[in-house]
């Protein structure tokens, strides 16, 4: 609990940051001790800054960037007209240098990162000292927020209007030793991180290890091609989905459900969907979306959550007729408010239940389960998952890259290595990739999944790579931008032998 309120704290200071800009911003524009164009761009600042942070919040988002990229450009413009005012309210004296010089240079810097992320969300990258930029920021909100600053549409950091003319009372004094100490640390983080971001960034171009040929028959390619579903997908997201399918003509699809019920819905509608990739000769892989919501449930009524889960386990065997399914897939992209993690022995009751049932629907599923925390649950579970009397047929890696770009996602795949040489299992592992965080951009996501399939080629035990996001979700990107441009990534999984 303690752990998901510090995560919130950035989140808490940004809007704290929001109603200080607007409510001195109508307080300067107010004043007639100035000029009436200091006034007047304090007003403007002030006007835009609140609207500005909400597009830039949404712009992370699939749905949201949809809708609003065409005015994603107001955020770093207003990040500059920050820069602006705080620079002319200290060229006129209006304020100190010991609290104007720290403000100016902390705006400035998130204008630089401000540019750098929005030439990332509409090219897919930017030069490497801005990307760097926007990578330091991630790592500087990780500080607090962990690995959800990677991933939220929250993490974000809003500039400062610079106060102009003395303060009125000794609480508004105090508010702006406040923030000034605020922009005086973020700055020296900020810096600091910098380097580091660039580093991160060009960390994905020594990727250049080549995929082994292997036959697809034994090692698939595969793609998730749909968002996550909690019902039968509309007409404009299966466009899309058999546009890319086209395009790349995997050998696998993933498709991910989201429910509450024990029945998956439009079960019938979502099977004819999937049946044109059927048709085309790929195999179907269906996984049920374990969350925050089902972790707190198998705390609070274990019993009633397995047999909900082991009856929708039963419907979307029954309706879709997967090749493989992945009774629980926890989110590969981490979150605000992370799912706690249920003991290990309702993971075992559970999965023996499930993979009992779906054999039961349909012999030929074949049932699995991924590691997708690699933390000392997932070992334990792994381990368990892996021994010889164990009822499930395939397991899976879910690899991530974090704030240190290609060696953290290095270091997951050796753990990989770690533990199916510890566990000796010959049941095939389907490595599973995640939407790299935006921050890296288009480049290193298409390095990164390189990286994943000439390892995964390499070892005999692997079934095959499926990539995803089919989009762009949180601040993560997917094979394809909101705007419809498909990612450097899409010819790369044309191109894997």
């Amino acid at each position: 609990m303690l752990r998901e309120r510090l995560a919130l704290l950035p989140v808490v200071a940004a809007g704290l940051v929001l109603a200080w800009n607007i409510a001195l911003a109508g307080w300067m524009a107010s004043r007639r001790e100035g000029p009436q164009w200091f006034a007047r761009l304090a007003a403007l600042t002030g006007l835009l800054v609140a609207p500005a942070a909400v597009i830039a919040v949404a712009a992370s988002t699939d749905a949201g960037a949809r809708v609003i990229t065409g005015v994603a450009w107001l955020w770093p413009v207003t990040c500059v007209l920050l820069v602006l005012q705080a620079a002319a309210a200290t060229g006129l004296r209006y304020v100190s240098l010991s609290v104007g010089l720290p403000i100016m240079v902390y705006n400035a810097l998130l204008a630089v990162v401000a540019v750098g992320d929005d030439l990332v969300a509409r090219t897919g990258s930017a030069p490497a000292l801005l990307q760097g930029g926007v990578a330091a920021r991630d790592t500087v909100l990780g500080i607090v927020m962990g690995r959800a600053a990677l991933a939220s549409p929250l993490a974000i950091m809003v500039p400062l209007l610079a106060p102009a003319y003395p303060a009125r009372w000794r609480a508004s004094a105090m508010v702006r030793a406040l923030l000034v100490l605020y922009a005086a640390v973020a700055t020296t983080l900020l810096a600091m991180e910098w380097p580091r971001g660039v580093a991160v960034i060009r960390s994905y171009d020594g990727t250049t290890t080549s995929v082994e040929p292997r036959d697809p028959v034994r090692f698939a390619r595969g793609v998730q091609l749909l968002p996550v579903l909690a019902g039968a997908p509309p007409a404009r997201t299966l466009g899309a989905a058999a546009r890319l399918h086209e395009r790349v003509a995997p050998d696998a699809v993933l498709v991910l459900l989201r429910g509450r019920e024990s029945r998956v819905p439009g079960i019938d509608s979502l099977a004819r969907a999937l049946s044109a990739y059927r048709a085309a000769g790929s195999r179907l892989i269906v996984a049920l979306a374990f969350e925050r919501e089902d972790a707190i449930a198998a705390d609070d009524d274990p019993d009633a959550l397995r047999a909900r889960r082991v009856a929708w386990v039963r419907s979307a065997v029954e309706g879709l007729h997967p090749d493989v399914l992945f009774p629980a897939l926890s989110p590969l992209a981490p979150s605000l408010r992370p799912a706690p993690t249920p003991p290990l022995s309702w993971w075992t009751t559970y999965l023996t239940a499930a993979a009992a049932e779906s054999h039961r629907a349909r012999p030929a599923t074949r049932v699995a389960w991924a590691v997708t925390r690699f933390d000392a649950a997932d070992s334990a579970l792994y381990a368990w998952a892996a021994a010889p009397e164990s009822p499930l047929d395939a397991l899976g890696f879910a690899p991530v890259p974090s704030f240190s770009g290609l060696p953290s996602l290095d270091a997951r795949l050796r753990a990989a290595d770690r533990w199916h040489a510890a566990a000796g299992s010959a049941r095939p592992h389907w490595i599973l990739t995640a939407g790299l965080p935006r921050a890296h951009g288009d480049a290193a996501q298409r390095d990164a999944v390189r990286h994943v399939f000439a390892w995964a080629s390499r070892r005999d035990w692997t079934a095959g790579v499926i990539v995803g996001e089919a989009s762009d979700a949180a601040a993560t990107l997917g094979l394809v931008a909101a705007d419809g441009r498909q990612r450097r990534v899409v010819e790369l999984l044309r191109q894997v032998p």
